[in-house]
């Protein structure tokens, strides 16, 4: 899926290239580049739940609410050891989710980057064009200058032959 992507992506570039003016620029979201399988909507799911604030809250509380009532219920009456053992047993797999996060992100960023390429080729090419139409107007305008200047000699000497 990548290389057919990429493939995409390139023949965009190609096309703002040949034809700037007809290039419309895209706006990529990261949503625009979810996968299609189960695994990449579970992904996208635990994605969601391990970077959310509910879930930071949601652990922080669980942790004041262990060390205080470990204590005063009795079900833990030295919460340290067995607290750090309850939180680190899903370290390995929030890792794991982290770097699937990572990945997705990387994904998302290559889509925009050549998202902008294209445009920006585009755009080059748009400018390279408008330099080149204003070389011409100013060969044009140069070619007039010279014009006004041979007009201005001939009515200037006029002029002068029907004073003598």
């Amino acid at each position: 899926m990548a290389s057919r992507r990429a493939g995409e992506d390139r023949a965009e570039v190609e096309r703002a290239a040949h034809a700037p003016h007809e290039h419309v620029p895209r706006l990529v979201v990261s949503r625009d580049v979810m996968g299609e399988g189960a695994l990449n909507h579970i992904a996208d799911v635990v994605n969601r739940l391990i970077g959310s604030m509910y879930l930071f809250v949601g652990i922080t509380t669980g942790i004041v609410v262990w060390l205080f009532a470990g204590n005063i219920i009795g079900f833990d009456r030295t919460p340290w050891p067995l607290l750090l053992t309850v939180l680190n047993l899903p370290q390995l797999s929030i890792m794991i989710s982290l770097q699937v996060s990572a990945n997705r992100a990387q994904a998302a960023s290559d889509a925009r980057a050549m998202a902008d390429h294209a445009t920006l080729v585009a755009l080059h090419e748009l400018s390279k064009r408008q330099v080149k139409l204003l070389d011409g107007q100013n060969e044009m305008l140069a070619g007039q200058n010279q014009v006004l200047d041979i007009l201005r000699r001939a009515v200037a000497g006029g002029e002068r032959g029907s004073a003598a």
